[in-house]
């Protein structure tokens, strides 16, 4: 069986789990909500959230990550929910960041 690593087509920046404070805004079809950043790649991201939004795998959201100094570089992406457990769930970027593991550690850590 394949571990997640392997399947893994992007380094994943690991944020030491919830210590840095970083938050972001989902949308979908005029609602938001508020989730704490875990991790981040050029292919998506890692979020809690409690509780999870009541959004299914594949549907289709905006992600932007609060109060950055990013130049937009990571607000108003389009991604979807690839997948959830309990309060934690998946975002994949649609299309991928074109943005190596260096500058995502510049911006969010």
């Amino acid at each position: 069986m394949e571990s997640p690593l392997e399947r893994r087509h992007f380094g994943r920046l690991h944020l030491l789990a919830y210590g840095r404070d970083k938050f972001c805004i989902i949308e979908n079809g005029g609602v938001s909500c508020q989730a704490v950043l875990i991790d981040i790649s050029a292919g998506g991201a890692r979020l809690l959230n409690a509780p999870p939004p009541d959004l299914p795998p594949g549907k289709f959201l905006v992600f932007s990550v609060q109060n950055l100094d990013d130049g937009g570089l990571l607000q108003k992406l389009s991604a979807t929910i690839c997948w959830r457990n309990g309060l934690e769930f998946g975002i994949k970027f649609e299309p991928s960041l074109e943005v190596g593991i260096h500058t995502l550690q510049r911006l969010v850590c």
